[in-house]
């Protein structure tokens, strides 16, 4: 079978880089997963074991050099309860590491960054490409740099800034994952559910995971460079989307809203209190726009049999 291409996606495993392999898969590509822990990946014809961040410097060119990818995608990186210096070096040193070793190379490079770069926008206004960068947490201003080095390479890359994220294999410490998690649980001691959560006042725009492996897919592919912003161009009431969790899991629940504590973890995103992303850049530089319904990614993450993946 003759192949559309070969991507090499770093961060395989992961919540978002599992649909990101899948998604090349179903497009035609051959696909190589990398990870620092292997694991079997849908549509990946090989998992690579390798920690590109604390493996020797010449670990990854040697990878480049055997396996010969067209697109290099850089979607690794911890964040969950790491702090400022921990996020600099997940995706800071990360990045530094996969852009040294595309340097000379004839290789697409596809960074994952976050529409957490920007500044808040007002209530009512899209995010645009033109709208002030300005992170106001850890998460984002790591991100951020990650960008600029990508940027600043001048290597034939784009950056995508996606929006959240949800589906099968949700990070169980997100707000979907936590409340499918504690829905599981209740079931599965056929018991009712009582989950507390911070205020339930965003309104942010929500993407299903396979939308966003299509878009990546389609960057690939696409000449653009520099960065597009990805979402559904929808701002969706966040607690719509936990009511509605709650309404197809079946599980009789009772939703305790409390400001969380000072100096508590803090999730990526969490502070967004209104996030729309204008859908047009996308549509025209990549040729993509957001297909799937949200009812249709919660559905599948209720599905899955074995509940949210860790990430």
């Amino acid at each position: 079978m003759k192949h559309a291409g070969r991507a090499m996606v770093f961060g395989g495993t992961g919540f978002v880089g599992r649909h990101l392999c899948a998604a090349f898969a179903r497009h035609g590509w051959d696909v190589v997963s990398v990870a620092r822990r292997p694991a079997e990946v849908p549509g990946a014809r090989l998992t690579l074991p390798l920690d590109a961040v604390h493996a020797a410097a010449a670990a990854v060119p040697r990878l480049l050099k055997a396996h010969g990818p067209d697109v290099v995608v850089n979607a690794a990186g911890s964040y969950w309860g790491l702090d400022e210096a921990q996020l600099q070096t997940s995706f800071g040193t990360l990045t530094a590491r996969l852009l040294a070793a595309v340097d000379g190379r004839p290789v697409r490079f596809l960074q994952l960054g976050s529409v957490m770069e920007h500044a808040p926008t007002p209530r009512g206004h899209a995010l645009t490409a033109r709208s002030p960068i300005g992170p106001t947490g850890a998460y984002g201003r790591a991100k951020l740099a990650a960008t600029r080095a990508v940027l600043d390479s001048g290597h034939n890359a784009l950056v995508l800034r996606p929006t959240n994220s949800v589906g099968p294999g949700v990070h169980r410490h997100s707000l979907v994952g936590r409340v499918a998690g504690e829905l599981r649980r209740a079931r599965d001691t056929r018991s009712a559910a009582e989950i507390t959560l911070a205020p339930l006042r965003a309104e942010r725009d929500y993407l299903d995971v396979r939308d966003l492996g299509d878009a990546v897919v389609a960057a690939a592919s696409a000449t653009a460079q520099g960065v597009v912003n990805i979402g559904s161009g929808h701002a969706c009431p966040v607690r719509g989307l936990v009511e509605e969790l709650v309404e197809l899991s079946g599980v009789p629940a009772r939703i305790i809203e409390r400001e969380p504590e000072a100096g508590g973890p803090v999730a990526p995103g969490s502070a967004a209190e209104w996030l729309r992303v204008d859908p047009a850049p996308a549509r025209e530089l990549l040729g993509w726009s957001a297909s799937r319904t949200l009812s249709g990614a919660l559905a599948d993450l209720w599905a899955e049999p074995r509940g949210s993946a860790g990430g």
